[in-house]
């Protein structure tokens, strides 16, 4: 059986308890820093990476072309609290795609 990779991919400051929870850590600051490490968490094959939400979008692009597989489960954190519910409106989003309607109550979204 595979050993099970997980990544976290942030700023410095918001890495230190993924680290120590044994993730693999990739320090970015900048777009230009996290196009350096696409590469790296696409041949690795990441079983699960976790990202700060301001790099979330271009992460899930990296891996658009296996969208149908199972594996990297890509998971967007929010930082601050502009990032607040984005995951949640992104959750619902999919939802309505899957069954064709929105069934999130009112006051739940």
């Amino acid at each position: 059986m595979s050993k099970v990779k997980v990544a976290f991919v942030g700023g410095e400051e918001n890495s230190l308890c993924f680290r120590g929870m044994g993730f693999d850590v990739f320090s970015v600051n900048s777009f230009e820093a996290l196009n350096n490490i696409l590469p790296i968490l696409r041949r690795e094959r990441y079983s699960m990476i976790f990202s700060e939400w301001k790099f979330y979008n271009q992460i899930k692009k990296q891996f658009e072309d296996i969208r149908s597989e199972a594996l990297p489960a890509i998971l967007g954190i929010p930082t601050n609290p502009n990032e607040m519910g984005q995951g949640s409106k992104y959750i619902s989003h999919l939802v309505e795609m899957a069954i064709g309607s929105n069934i999130m109550l009112q006051g739940e979204e």
